[in-house]
C-alpha cells in the first residue's frame, strides 16, 4: 500500500499438498512499520516466519505470529486468575 504500510497474507496454498488446507477465506494481516531499521518487505518476511513456528499443534500455518498468538492464549488463561492470587510468571508454565 505504501513504503511503511502493507498487508500480509500469512495463510495460503501449501505446496506439499498442492491445495489450500483451510475451510475459510484467507484474511491478511495489516503491517505498519514505524521507525524501522529494515524494509517493510524484510519485516513481513520475519512475521511470516513467526507464523510457522507453533510446533505445539499440527496446523502448518497460523494467521498471527506465534508471539502474539501465545500472548493471546495466556491472556485467556489469566482472566480466570483471582485478583488475590499471584499468577505464575514463568513462560514455560503456560506451554
Amino acid at each position: 500500500m505504501s513504503e511503511s504500510d502493507g498487508i500480509l497474507y500469512t495463510r495460503g496454498t501449501v505446496d506439499f499438498y498442492k491445495t489450500y488446507p483451510g475451510m475459510y477465506v484467507p484474511s491478511p494481516v495489516r503491517v505498519t512499520a514505524y521507525d524501522q531499521d529494515s524494509s517493510l518487505e524484510g519485516l513481513c518476511e520475519e512475521i511470516l516466519g513467526l507464523t510457522k513456528m507453533n510446533w505445539n499443534n499440527t496446523q502448518l500455518d497460523g494467521r498471527l505470529p506465534i508471539t502474539l498468538e501465545c500472548a493471546s492464549k495466556i491472556g485467556d488463561i489469566m482472566k480466570y486468575v483471582d485478583s488475590k492470587e499471584r499468577p505464575q510468571v514463568s513462560y514455560s508454565f503456560y506451554m
